[in-house]
Formats: C-alpha cells, sequence, structure tokens
C-alpha cells in the first residue's frame, strides 16, 4: 500500500462499511453520536487518527468489530478445478447481495467464461439483478460478444494493453482467474489492495472505449429535447437570458441558502441544450425546474435528463410526473441534485433511489454534492488570512502577497475580456489532465463567462479576471444566493504555476463582499476528498448537505 492510503486506512474502511450498509453520512453521525463534520473529515482523511470513542461508536453503529475498521492484514485463498468458476461467482454474490454495489471485472472474454461454465454464469447473472448488484466490464476492443443482463456496461480496452487474465474487484476482495489446464481462481481478501484496485480499473475506465451499443449522437439528443418540450406543452421550453428574472425573483424567496440558488449556478448545471445552451425549464407558474440532458459513462453513454434544483413551491407529484416521461422518452434513468435532506425524504417515499448505482462519477458519486457545502464567515475568513488567525491560511496568504501582491490586477469581467477567462480555463485543464482528473471540463464554464446573471458587475453579482504583468492568470464568478449570502461559483486559477494564489482570490472575493455588505460566502460542494480539504483550511462556520437522486425503471 501507499504512504496516503495507509495513513487514511481507517476513513476508507469506515466509508467502505458504510457504503456497505446503505447508509449516508449524515445517518451515520446521527446513529453513532458524533458530529457530522467529524465523519466527513475521517473518511476524507483530514482526520487521520480518530479517537478510540470515535471508532468505538462507529464500529457499534456498523456492527462491526473494531479490529474489522483497524486491522491492515489480508486474507488469501485459493480455488482449483473445473467449479471453480462457480465458486468465485457464489462468492462475489455472497459478498454484495445484501449490502448492493458494483464489480469491476477486467481482461474479459465471456466466450471462456461460457465454456468453462455456462450454467453457473446464467445463474449468476440473474441473481445479481434481483439484488440490484451492476458489473463494468473491460472487454478487449471489438470484441462485441457481450453475454451479461442490462445491469452490465462494457467498455473495450485497446488490443495492445489488453490483459487476458480476469481481475474481479468487489466489497474488500481483488479474484484472478488463471485459465489451463489447472484452472485456478485466487481470491486476495484486503480493503487496502481492493481499493488500489478499483483505483487502476476506474483510471482505465475513464480511458476506455464506448462500444457502438446505443445511439448517442446529437440527433438523439435534440429528438429528446423536442420530445420532452412537445409533451409538456407552454410548461417545458429552453431557458434563455429573458428567463434571469423568473430565476430571480424565485430565488429571493428561497427558504434554504444553498449554493444552487443562482442563476450562475442553474445554467451551468443545465447547459448544453435549448436555443442559447442554457438548458430547458419546466415552470407553470408555481414551481420551476431547470432541465437538462446529458451522456454518461455509467449510463453506457445513453443520454438521460437531470432535473436541477427546483425553485418555488417544490410538489413532489409534478416532479415524479416530470421524471416518469423523461424515463420513458430516453429510456434510462432520471437525475435530479441538489435537493435539500427534506425534500430527499418526500422523494424517496415517492419512488426516487438514491445514485449510488449511477455515479456521476466514480470518485465523486453525487458531483459537487458528494461532500457538503461549506460556508464561511466573511469577516473571520479576513482576520484569518491577515489577523491572528489559522496559520496554515495566513502563511498561504501572506506568501503570495508578498511576492506578487503588487504585481497584480484585476478587471470586471464582460464581453470584451471574455475571452481572457476562456484561456484562463483552458490552461487550467490542461493541468488537470496532466494530474489525470476527468471530474469535469472547460465547457462547463461557457455559461458563467457568457451568460452573467440580471444586473451590473459589482452589485448584482461579481465576477473579475485577475492579471500578473498583463498576463490572466485567474477569475470568479460569484452571485447572491439569499439576502446575506453570495456563491462562489467559478475560482479558477493558474495555481500550479503561480502557489497560493487560488487562497489569495477566495481573501480578495471575501473583502469585495464585506464592502458590499454581505456576511457569509458559500464556497459549495466538493466532488473530491482533497477540494473539500482545500475549503476546509478556510474554517467554514457551516456545513450543508446538498443531495442526487434517481428515478428509474422499478
Amino acid at each position: 500500500m501507499d504512504n496516503k492510503q495507509a495513513k487514511n486506512y481507517i476513513g476508507l474502511r469506515i466509508k467502505e462499511f458504510r457504503a456497505g450498509g446503505g447508509l449516508t453520512q449524515e445517518s451515520l453521525a446521527k446513529k453513532a453520536g458524533i458530529p457530522y463534520t467529524t465523519l466527513i473529515k475521517v473518511e476524507s482523511g483530514a482526520i487521520k487518527n480518530p479517537s478510540i470513542k470515535v471508532i468505538i461508536s462507529i464500529a457499534r453503529t456498523l456492527g462491526d468489530p473494531v479490529e474489522a475498521l483497524t486491522n491492515h492484514e489480508g486474507i488469501v485463498r485459493t480455488i482449483e478445478g473445473k467449479d471453480s468458476i462457480g465458486k468465485i461467482l457464489d462468492d462475489v454474490y455472497v459478498t454484495l447481495k445484501d449490502s448492493g454495489g458494483e464489480v469491476f471485472i477486467s481482461g474479459i472474454d465471456e466466450r471462456k467464461f461460457l465454456e468453462a461454465d455456462k450454467k453457473a454464469i446464467t445463474s449468476h447473472i440473474e441473481r445479481l439483478a434481483k439484488a440490484g448488484v451492476t458489473e463494468r466490464l473491460l472487454a478487449r476492443e471489438g470484441d462485441s460478444f457481450f453475454f451479461a443482463g442490462s445491469q452490465s456496461i462494457y467498455r473495450w480496452v485497446p488490443e495492445n494493453l489488453f490483459n487476458p487474465t480476469p481481475i474481479y474487484v468487489y466489497g474488500e476482495k481483488v479474484a484472478m482467474i488463471v485459465w489451463g489446464p489447472h484452472q485456478q481462481v485466487i481470491i486476495i481478501q484486503n480493503p487496502v489492495l481492493a481499493d488500489a484496485y478499483r483505483k487502476q480499473f476506474l483510471f482505465i475506465w475513464e480511458r476506455a472505449k464506448i462500444p457502438p451499443t446505443k445511439k448517442v449522437s446529437e440527433d438523439e439528443r435534440k429528438r429528446l429535447e423536442q420530445a420532452i418540450i412537445k409533451r409538456f406543452g407552454g410548461r417545458v421550453s429552453s431557458t434563455t437570458d429573458k428567463d434571469q428574472k423568473i430565476f430571480r425573483d424565485l430565488l429571493v424567496d428561497e427558504k434554504v441558502k444553498t449554493y444552487g440558488n443562482s442563476f450562475y449556478y442553474l445554467c451551468q448545471a443545465a447547459n448544453g441544450t435549448g436555443e442559447q445552451k442554457l438548458g430547458l425549464k419546466f415552470f407553470d407558474g408555481e414551481m420551476l425546474a431547470p432541465i437538462g440532458i446529458f451522456n454518461r459513462a455509467s449510463l453506457g453513454g445513453g443520454w438521460h435528463f437531470h432535473i436541477i434544483h427546483p425553485l418555488g413551491n417544490f410538489d413532489v407529484k409534478k416532479i415524479t410526473t416530470l421524471a416518469k416521461s423523461m424515463l420513458e422518452l430516453s429510456g434510462n434513468p432520471v437525475f435530479i441534485k441538489k435537493v435539500s435532506t427534506e425534500q430527499r425524504e418526500k422523494l424517496l417515499n415517492a419512488g426516487f433511489s438514491q445514485v449510488e448505482a449511477y455515479p456521476w462519477h466514480a470518485q465523486a458519486i453525487e458531483e459537487d454534492d458528494t461532500f457538503p457545502e461549506q460556508i464561511l464567515d466573511i469577516e473571520q475568513t479576513i482576520t484569518n488570512a491577515e489577523g491572528p488567525g489559522k496559520r496554515d491560511l495566513k502563511d498561504k496568504y501572506q506568501r503570495f502577497v508578498s511576492k506578487y501582491g503588487k504585481e497584480v490586477t484585476t478587471q470586471d469581467l464582460s464581453e470584451a475580456n471574455a475571452k481572457n477567462a476562456m484561456e484562463i480555463v483552458e490552461k487550467f485543464f490542461e493541468y488537470l489532465e496532466i494530474k489525470e482528473l476527468h471530474i469535469s471540463q472547460p465547457t462547463d464554464y461557457d455559461n458563467i463567462i457568457n451568460h452573467p446573471p440580471l444586473g451590473k458587475n459589482g452589485r448584482a453579482y461579481f465576477s473579475q479576471i485577475f492579471y500578473l504583468k498583463n498576463r490572466p492568470i485567474a477569475f470568479f464568478a460569484a452571485e447572491p444566493i439569499s439576502k446575506d449570502s453570495v456563491g462562489l461559483f467559478a475560482n479558477i486559477t493558474l495555481h500550479q504555476e503561480i502557489p497560493y494564489l487560488s487562497e489569495y482570490l477566495i481573501v480578495y472575493v471575501c473583502k469585495l463582499l464585506k464592502q458590499a455588505g454581505y456576511k457569509f460566502l458559500n464556497l459549495g460542494g466538493s466532488e473530491t476528498g482533497g477540494l473539500f480539504q482545500f475549503k476546509d483550511k478556510f474554517s467554514p462556520v457551516e456545513y450543508n448537505k446538498m443531495h442526487w437522486l434517481v428515478y428509474k425503471f422499478s
């Protein structure tokens, strides 16, 4: 195991057991009687050595011995003979049948499996479907002999990279099948090893080709767009700049100070469809629900609908009717994102499900809601950076100011300099490619740059570009989400070239918002534990968990 995995062994172990038990972070924290933020930090690795009291409370709640969370030892066993295939499939089923989850299989050639034990394979597929267990399989490029059922998703690996030795990753186990006259299966039970193999699989999966089994053309996307508009008449239509007043008026009345309360967020999250590529919207005069149409790897690349943070009169019946129609038209699960805990419970009772089986990304199950929104006290953040505050933030902020402070200039983002903002975004994503992160893409920022909210920059919203010796190095976009709170919707910096630029930008934004009379800055949720930890250095005064759900065929 590498040092990072070893240091966060307990956090990874708790996360695995929690997911296996179908518990959210909120529910586990509540049942265990520990602070919600403590559990978040333990799982993310921010707290590497939790107290014995915390470990015991979590272990008792999960129904497992303390040793199960802290023991690094692995178990290895070997199965030999003609019935070895049936036995490994039995082990997969027994391991996951109660908790559900996903199996990752590489090196697959299903002809060999059918030759080895067709009966075992057939019955295995049926019982996995009943247990709600899904599979991802990596096959040789060009191989279209796919035997598994609807719960299985395939991708192609180039011929020169394909390894014909099947490797299964499930739960905390890794299993390898060695073909030949003395056929054998090697099963290793070790959570750290399983996590390493799982990450390796997902790395390849993100780069593998989607077999041409589903139509993913733009024509199909446009068909779905027109079909949902036609089905709901005037209640579903394209979102345009003319709708900004509708959004603004409804957002003012929102009770929850969530990051989703902004034109910036709603149009960014639904971009790509409609007249101005701002997405679609459902609006009947009482409830407004932005709509996006996307394709996703976990759905085999098929087009599917998103419903984004409904505003106004939250009507479960209307949302369910909308989702049902979307499911019928696309044939793919429908997602609703950024709903509150209270709204989540209502939707679950109405037939929606949790999203674990259809993650937005393997490492970010609920996109930017995987980790909770982090909310800063603006005055406190400034004090932490410039006064006797948090040392880590103060040191980094002061280092930037000392080296670059006199050379940095700013401009309000406008149509005239929008190309500079996009240049920053593109360079930022070049860095992400280097770091092997593929969570987002540059086009996600098109609407933030080119379609600002209604009103004047510096009053109704805040967006600026940073320059260092006339070179664009960062830009941000922020918009009020309540009377005293602002959301930061873009914080794009070339921090890989200019250390501590991101820290400086956030403190700068806090100063700007203080002058405008605001008290709180919502940094939004996070896709990854690393991003959550970065935001946590600013000492949030509040955490707000929002949720994703899915509406699918029962």
